[in-house]
C-alpha cells in the first residue's frame, strides 16, 4: 500500500505534468535480492539493478519508478529509431535504458561510466532487458587526454563521481585510478545526441570531442554547473567555445519545455539540464 503522504507528493507531481498518472498507481516495484542489490521495474515497464545504499539516485528509481522526468522526456524526443547516442556519465544505467528502447535493435548507444560498481549494475540490466545488443557500456572516464586518471568513487553518492583534481573527500569515498579516453577516439558512430553529466569535467570532455563537434546535427544534452565546472574549466571558455562553433543553448524546463539561453545567462545559470545545438530542438512526444 503507498502511504498517504506520499500519495500527496505523486500527486503534486503528476498534476504539476512532472510525472505520469502511472506514477500514482505505483506500477513499479521493487525486488530486494540481497545486501546491497535489489531490481526496480520502472514505471516504464523496463527493469533496473540498483543499489539500496546507493542515496543520490537509486531511492528515487526504488520509490518512483523515475529519474529526471522532465530530462528523460526531451532526450527522448530527440531520438528516432536507428539513431546513435554517445552518454558520459550512465550511473546504474536509467537514461541509458531509456534510449536503448526508443533508437531500437538498429540504433546504437555507446555509454561511458568510470565506476566499476556503477557501470557493472548498468551492463547488468542491459543483459535482463535485452538491450546488450544495441549498447556497449565502457568503464572509463571521458576527458581531453588518453590514459589514466584518479576518479572519486562513492558508495553511498554514486552520482558524484568525478575525476580527482585534490581537495577534500567525503566520509565513504574513494579515488581510485581508472583509464581515460577523448571521445574522439572512441568507435562511436556518428552520434546524433551527446548525453553528459560529468560532475564538472563536461569542459574537460568537450575539448577531447573537436571532430565530433564538427558534426552540424549533433546534439549536446548536458548537466550545467558552473560551481563544479570552474575547478577544471573556465565556464565562461567553454561557452564562447561552443557558441563559436554555432552552437545555441536551451534550459529544459518542467514539462519538457525549453527556453532560449544567452551566454550571459548560462554564468548566471543554476545547476540544471541544458541542450546545446546549432538549430532549435525538435522534440517528439514519446509518453
Amino acid at each position: 500500500m503507498i502511504p498517504l503522504g506520499e500519495i500527496g507528493t505523486r500527486m503534486r507531481n503528476i498534476l504539476s505534468g512532472r510525472w505520469p498518472l502511472r506514477a500514482l498507481l505505483g506500477s513499479h516495484r521493487y525486488f530486494p535480492l540481497g545486501e546491497g542489490l535489489g531490481l526496480v521495474r520502472l514505471n516504464s515497464g523496463r527493469f533496473i539493478y540498483v543499489d539500496p545504499l546507493e542515496e543520490s539516485v537509486c531511492p528515487f528509481l526504488i520509490a518512483y519508478g523515475e529519474w529526471e522526468y522532465d530530462t528523460s522526456c526531451v532526450i527522448l524526443g530527440l531520438l528516432d529509431k536507428g539513431d546513435h547516442v554517445l552518454e558520459v556519465g550512465a550511473h546504474v544505467g536509467f537514461h541509458t535504458l531509456a534510449m536503448a528502447h526508443r533508437v531500437g535493435r538498429s540504433g546504437r548507444v555507446t555509454s561511458l561510466e568510470a565506476n566499476p560498481r556503477l557501470a557493472a549494475l548498468a551492463r547488468r540490466s542491459l543483459r535482463f532487458n535485452r538491450y546488450d545488443d544495441r549498447v556497449q557500456i565502457i568503464q572509463k572516464a571521458a576527458s581531453d587526454t588518453s590514459g589514466t586518471v584518479r576518479f572519486t568513487t562513492s558508495r553511498t553518492v554514486g552520482g558524484g563521481g568525478h575525476i580527482y583534481g585534490g581537495g577534500l573527500l567525503g566520509p565513504d569515498t574513494e579515488v581510485i585510478d581508472v583509464d581515460s579516453v577523448r571521445l574522439d577516439d572512441l568507435d562511436a558512430g556518428s552520434p546524433k545526441l551527446i548525453r553528459l553529466d560529468a560532475e564538472g569535467s563536461e569542459g574537460l570532455i568537450l575539448r577531447g570531442s573537436e571532430r565530433l563537434l564538427e558534426r552540424p546535427d549533433v546534439i549536446l544534452c548536458m548537466e550545467w554547473d558552473i560551481i563544479q565546472m570552474r575547478p577544471r574549466t573556465d565556464p565562461q571558455e567553454v561557452a564562447t567555445s561552443l557558441s563559436s562553433k554555432g552552437f545555441r543553448f536551451w534550459r529544459i524546463r518542467p514539462k519538457s519545455t525549453l527556453e532560449a539561453l544567452g551566454l550571459d545567462d548560462l554564468m548566471v545559470l543554476k545547476t540544471c539540464d541544458i541542450l546545446v545545438s546549432r538549430s532549435r530542438p525538435v522534440l517528439r512526444k514519446v509518453r
